[in-house]
């Protein structure tokens, strides 16, 4: 009896020891290495993208949608403000400020969308909040949540990839392996924004699934019916078709309840699918209903759910498939085929007499 206790004991501490050291070689590497660095990029890029042309699509209405003499009053829009929130386009009636912080928004979001970096996230964050909070009537949906992402970035390195000196800048990440702060942020920021994302999908999908129409299989042939998102006439004909709206609505709701389980997943093939289906999903939102904003947020939310080796992975395939299907046909390998044939047939050329005598 005492060895089987004992035994037991050691099997505890064993996998006691175990767990710690996990948890340790955990902590070690949120603090000496930075992760999720391209899916940050990518945000970075659909964000200023996204500010910029929300901004453009109405510029020649700005005045009336944003402006002093707006339709929504300045003091309209305080009022409607929620505690904290605030908007440099309310702090003056005058018509050359709104100008100025107007076009300051969509130059500092075209700059960021290039170059990125923590001074340049701030400013970006406290300009769109501006913008968002001055009108809220004409807002898509992503807003909120691109509100919220865009905190977190301020803490992270959003110029690692796909912004002049980006190499540079990953090789000096590379030499600084030793545990430190600004690591620690990076890594913490970025584990929210994927926190975020993926808990807006799992209530978003719990709130469809308890709905009577997505249950059924009918929403998507309901929402086509909407006045304001009828951009293509084929869309309502699409959804016509029961078989059709009844895979669409049930494949949204799988793949935004199965997102927050296919992050934890240790195996890249469900992330990297689960990730492209929901932003193919908002590809169509985008094409089909016009939600060209808010569908551009949310496919930048979804590529901070996928690792950057996932992001090598797929380029290294993508490479060989390309590489594949448009290297061209070498001439020695055709060379090399005719001689084949040529021997299968007996046909392999002239023959000399010494070859002849030889055979």
């Amino acid at each position: 009896m005492d060895e089987l206790r004992s035994g037991g004991g050691r099997v505890i501490r064993g996998w006691t020891e175990a767990g710690l050291a996990r948890v340790d070689a955990g902590l070690l590497r949120m603090a000496s290495q930075k992760n999720r660095l391209i899916g940050i990029a990518l945000l970075r890029i659909v964000i200023g993208l996204a500010t910029v042309m929300y901004c453009l699509a109405d510029y020649g209405n700005r005045r009336f949608l944003w402006g002093p003499d707006s339709y929504n009053s300045i003091e309209t829009a305080k009022a409607a403000l929620s505690h904290g929130s605030f908007s440099l386009f309310l702090v003056s009636h005058s018509t050359v400020w709104f100008e100025i912080v107007f076009h300051a928004t969509i130059l500092v979001s075209a700059v960021y969308m290039v170059y990125g970096g923590r001074a340049l996230t701030f400013v970006q964050a406290v300009l769109m909040w501006s913008l968002h909070n001055r009108n809220q009537d004409v807002l898509e949906g992503g807003d909120n949540l691109a509100q919220i992402l865009i905190i977190f970035m301020v803490f992270t390195v959003s110029n690692a990839y796909f912004a002049p000196g980006a190499k540079q800048r990953r090789s000096r990440l590379l030499d600084h392996t030793a545990p430190s702060l600004p690591t620690v942020l990076h890594n913490l920021a970025a584990y929210l924004i994927v926190f975020q994302t993926a808990v807006l999908y799992l209530a978003a999908g719990y709130w469809k699934i308890t709905g009577k129409m997505w249950q059924d299989g009918v929403a998507m042939y309901y929402i086509s019916r909407l006045t304001g998102f009828q951009i293509w006439p084929a869309y309502a004909h699409l959804m016509s078709n029961a078989y059709v709206t009844t895979a669409v609505s049930y494949f949204t709701i799988f793949f935004e309840l199965a997102l927050p389980f296919a992050i934890l997943s240790a195996r890249g093939w469900v992330r990297k699918a689960n990730t492209l289906a929901l932003e193919s999903m908002h590809l169509g939102i985008m094409v089909f209903m016009g939600l060209v904003c808010f569908g551009l947020l949310m496919i930048g939310a979804d590529c901070t759910c996928l690792r950057d080796e996932d992001y090598r992975s797929l380029k290294t395939r993508v490479t060989a498939l390309t590489s594949r299907f448009a290297s061209p046909v070498r001439p020695t390998a055709l060379a090399g085929t005719a001689t084949g044939v040529d021997t299968a047939l007996g046909t392999g050329g002239p023959h000399t007499g010494e070859a002849d005598a030889r055979s």
